[in-house]
């Protein structure tokens, strides 16, 4: 395992505000499986970890128990980490329930969301617009609309669920994105609020459900195009 396979983790903005040691490991692995440095059934090798960290084994667990739970590892025979992959069904179906779910969320939350809310919302869209590419900062602000839009639900069992589901497919997402889609998404969001501002909500969780079923979209056009461009076996 060598140091500039992992340069970026050490120079991350928004990896740096760590509480604890494996807080902070969680943080680097996480970005970097959603950043597509570790491919899918890659083994995550806790004595290399060690090593790259310059930490005892103690913490690379944690931080490996940490991804298991949120399901973007796994332990195969003789007690080996391996970054878990999903199939394209999967993926889909993931992002199916995204879609059912959070389409829920918007409407029942829209009708409670008060001026403060609205105006953050307004400006994490301002945010969202200037980005440039489906880098961490995009994943945080894209999450942080996503949850101030759906806390006056109060439904913390849907919203946790949600959360979960973004972590097993959002590496997925970022690795089939482009600049077209992320400013697609962007505007996406926008309607979505301008809708919620209107009062019209049943228009806002239909746009929501599309908006989330459009990134799917994206990710099985991208799966068929490297289909396409396999090499045949003779």
């Amino acid at each position: 395992m060598t140091a500039a396979r992992f340069a970026r983790l050490s120079v991350d903005p928004a990896l740096l505000e760590r509480r604890t040691t494996s807080d902070y490991i969680v943080d680097a692995l996480r970005a970097a499986i959603y950043d597509g440095q570790f491919s899918d059934g890659e083994e995550l090798n806790q004595v290399e970890l060690a090593a790259y960290f310059k930490v005892s084994r103690v913490p690379i667990r944690e931080a490996l128990r940490q991804l298991h739970a949120e399901g973007l590892v796994s332990n195969v025979a003789h007690r080996h980490t391996v970054v878990t992959g999903l199939e394209l069904g999967e993926i889909l179906e993931l992002i199916e329930i995204r879609a059912v779910v959070e389409g829920h969320l918007v409407a029942k939350a829209g009708p409670r969301l008060d001026a403060a809310a609205l105006a953050r919302l307004n400006l994490l869209c301002d945010e969202t617009d200037r980005i440039r590419d489906y880098g961490y900062n995009w994943v945080l602000k894209n999450w942080e609309f996503h949850r101030t839009l759906y806390q006056p639900s109060q439904s913390k069992a849907a919203i946790a669920l949600v959360e979960r589901l973004i972590l097993r497919v959002e590496r997925y997402v970022r690795r089939t994105g482009n600049r077209k889609r992320l400013r697609e998404a962007a505007a996406e969001h926008r309607r979505i609020l301008e809708d919620i501002e209107r009062k019209n909500f049943s228009s806002a969780r239909s746009r929501m459900q599309e908006h989330i079923l459009l990134t799917g979209e994206q990710i099985r056009k991208f799966f068929a195009g490297k289909r396409r461009r396999a090499p045949r076996r003779s």
